[in-house]
């Protein structure tokens, strides 16, 4: 099987780790990938791999209409013979690129790793092109991916579309494992370091737990427009480290030290439909975790003493609690978590979702 990736997502943000993970699990399977984008470059190497570097010009809210346009004419020089070629098409470009591809005679599935999350007039400018490109998947009948249950029942409820499949935010068991934890109980938070997403409500935990004779650090990983003010907090308030963004290795590394993972995103709709990668990769790595009540944050099964979510009013009084309980048992937690990873939350899952779907597609479209 053939796949081409038509995405406006780069391969280099923090968001981009989903969409390499997939395609890495189709191309160990002996499928064919060609990824278009925007990037100059593709940090994937594989016999089978192909980028196709769209690079364009174009002011922030406008991006993915300029690459969508480029990706139209590129597919207008490719040949439409393969019988064995599935597009895989992030939302923003839909209505771009899937006229083109129709023309051509090929199937496509509806990629949505997330709704519109942007903030302000350039979020509710985005909302009309989400729902135009779900309805479209919708009149056309194929197949959508989503991140979540939750994701998958706003879909139908907003756009009427009924056919998406779940694909989970796994993780790299390999590069993601408990290794020998810091002296001083760590708490962690890693991804954008953006105000809405109640990073600071981290840092007061900390600081809370300190005032409580708690002996805690936290470290916050990423880079985002709270950065500079976190890291003028860090000259006052010494448990609090901030290294700024760093990659994926030393990141599995950072983690599996640490104790406690942190997941503060409130309860919006871009977070309650989200499937965090942050929070399998807490678990792989052998950490608690603890985080803010909502289905995106939502762990599936029974509950669980190294896993807890409480509501949002009550992040710092039962946070202290839960990083009293971790304290106690700092021995005995490291493996189930892990444990726990290993079955639900490798990527094998996800993928082979993807695989089955895009073989139905092609072989409903043959």
């Amino acid at each position: 099987m053939h796949i081409l990736w038509l995405t406006a997502r780069s391969m280099s943000d923090l968001c981009s780790t989903t969409q390499r993970c997939l395609i890495d699990g189709l191309l160990k399977r002996g499928h064919r990938v060609t990824f278009v984008n925007g990037d100059a470059s593709s940090p994937l190497s594989h016999a089978l791999f192909a980028h196709v570097a769209l690079q364009t010009k174009a002011r922030r809210g406008f991006q993915a209409r300029a690459l969508g346009k480029a990706i139209r004419t590129w597919l207008k020089t490719q040949a439409s013979g393969e019988d064995s070629t599935v597009a895989v098409v992030e939302w923003r470009i839909v209505q771009w690129v899937v006229p083109a591809l129709e023309s051509m005679g090929l199937p496509w599935a509806l990629m949505d790793r997330s709704p519109p999350a942007d903030s302000g007039l350039l979020g509710r400018l985005q909302w009309r092109p989400w729902k135009s490109s779900w309805r479209k998947a919708r009149q056309t009948r194929t197949v959508g991916f989503v991140v979540s249950p939750a994701h998958q029942s706003f879909v139908a409820k907003k756009t009427g579309h009924q056919r998406s499949k779940v694909l989970q935010a796994g993780v790299d068991l390999e590069r993601f494992k408990p290794r020998e934890k810091r002296s001083t109980f760590t708490m962690i938070y890693h991804g954008r370091l953006d105000r809405h997403r109640g990073v600071l409500a981290c840092v007061m935990l900390a600081h809370k737990a300190r005032i409580e004779g708690l002996e805690v650090d936290l470290h916050l990983i990423g880079e985002g427009n709270l950065e500079p003010a976190l890291q003028e907090l860090t000259h006052t308030h010494e448990f609090l480290h901030v290294p700024g963004a760093i990659d994926q290795s030393a990141l599995a590394k950072h983690l599996g030290a640490c104790h406690l993972g942190l997941l503060p995103m409130p309860n919006r709709s871009v977070w309650a439909l989200a499937s965090p990668l942050k929070r399998s990769e807490y678990l792989a790595a052998g950490l608690s975790v603890f985080g803010i009540e909502h289905d995106g944050h939502a762990l599936a099964g029974s509950e669980k003493t190294w896993f807890k979510l409480v509501p949002q009013e009550d992040f710092h009084l039962d946070g202290l609690n839960f990083i009293r309980e971790c304290m106690d048992a700092m021995n005995e937690v490291l493996d189930a978590p892990r444990a726990y990873a290993e079955t639900h939350l490798g990527w094998e899952h996800s993928v082979t979702t993807l695989e089955r779907e895009l073989k139905d597609l092609l072989y409903s479209d043959s």
